[in-house]
């Protein structure tokens, strides 16, 4: 009789915490100097610390989720999805209050708590992943879809737009749109959900002012006429980077040239100090994560476990891959934070406890289906 399966002796565990060391020693490098303009010779650690109390806050979501009782994640889907909306409209109430240009986030006595839109995404991946478990045989059913799934997801991604956060809302509906495509939603339906993407993106470009800036500064970029810009940094950190890198906590850019180098470019100071072979290593670990997830995904005991890991897995990959496309020029900057590395408390604590509920769905292996069934 085979043992069941400890928290220690799981792959995807050990990958989490490697990758978590690696982002928290990479983070220090490029923000130490950020925190000595901002607050002073003697703070040169303040993201830093920072960013380890959220990774501890972090893993305490990461145990209760990995303990949690996955039947009752599948039974209240909808209520969390739900409250996930109440957060949002409550954000929109605090933004006026404390006079913020967004309302993005859920603040308490004029502390940040976390991003609303976090939430809402792991809040749809679950409620998504048990919707397809209810309707596998009529997951190409419009009608179901149009009554029963597309009121949730419409409501979900409109209040995520008005934030504003176009990028939360396209990056969500790329990963919705993936899960569905695998639960075997038709190609024709994929095509109406295209159209339907472009006229949306169309709108926008055309009512907010942020991303029709984003777009223009991308698709008219000229690095001779914008030096400064956040692209040309982007791009001369991993040129001067090389293959082998200038070393750690050599950076040039990271000394004053690139602003919150910490966060959304990370990957360009990483590719500046640890080079090519930095940078291969690190998409060589994010697809491990995948295939490790993938398999877990396969060995799950029913749909919405599989769904929900899946998502997951997508979840990451997406914001990771995304994430590199626009430091390199590729897409237009999102602002979107690489998992595991980025400065940034909430995606921080909600990625770690995606994490925790994979962990808790490798559990339930076809060895252990009957304790969850």
């Amino acid at each position: 009789m085979k043992k069941r399966i400890r928290i220690y002796e799981m792959p995807l565990l050990h990958l989490t915490i490697l990758m978590l060391c690696f982002g928290a020693v990479m983070l220090y490098s490029t923000s130490s100097t950020i925190a000595i303009n901002k607050i002073g010779w003697d703070d040169s650690a303040f993201y830093f610390n920072n960013h380890l109390i959220r990774i501890i806050i972090g893993l305490i979501g990461l145990l209760m989720m990995y303990n949690i009782n996955l039947k009752w994640l599948q039974l209240y889907s909808k209520h969390l999805l739900i409250l996930s909306w109440i957060l949002m409209i409550c954000a929109y109430f605090t933004a006026s209050i404390y006079d913020l240009p967004t309302r993005r986030s859920f603040i308490i006595n004029g502390k940040n708590l976390f991003t609303t839109s976090d939430f809402a995404r792991f809040a749809l991946i679950v409620f998504t992943a048990n919707f397809i478990d209810e309707n596998k045989k009529y997951i190409s059913d419009l009608k179901k879809i149009l009554i029963e799934y597309a009121p949730y997801f419409t409501i979900t991604m409109a209040l995520i737009m008005q934030q504003p956060d176009f990028s939360s809302t396209f990056i969500i509906s790329l990963i919705i749109i993936s899960m569905l495509i695998v639960s075997g939603l038709k190609i024709k339906f994929v095509g109406y959900l295209a159209i339907i993407g472009s006229i949306i993106a169309t709108y926008a470009y055309i009512a907010y002012e942020y991303v029709r800036t984003r777009v223009n500064n991308w698709w008219f970029y000229d690095p001779i006429e914008h030096p400064a810009e956040q692209i040309s940094r982007g791009l001369q950190a991993i040129y001067n980077g090389g293959f082998w890198g200038k070393g750690f906590g050599k950076s040039i850019i990271k000394e004053g040239f690139m602003a919150e180098g910490h966060t959304d470019y990370i990957l360009a100071l990483i590719g500046e100090e640890l080079g090519f072979i930095g940078i291969l290593l690190l998409f060589i670990t994010f697809f491990i994560f995948y295939f490790i997830t993938i398999k877990i995904s396969k060995s799950s005991p029913n749909i919405f476990c599989s769904m929900l890991c899946l998502g997951i897995a997508y979840n990451i990959l997406y914001y990771f891959l995304i994430n590199s496309a626009y430091v390199v020029g590729i897409l237009p900057p999102t602002g979107l934070a690489v998992p595991f590395i980025s400065y940034g408390g909430s995606h921080t604590l909600f990625t770690l406890i995606a994490i925790g509920t994979i962990l808790n769905i490798s559990k339930y292996s076809n060895i252990y289906k009957k304790r969850y069934l």
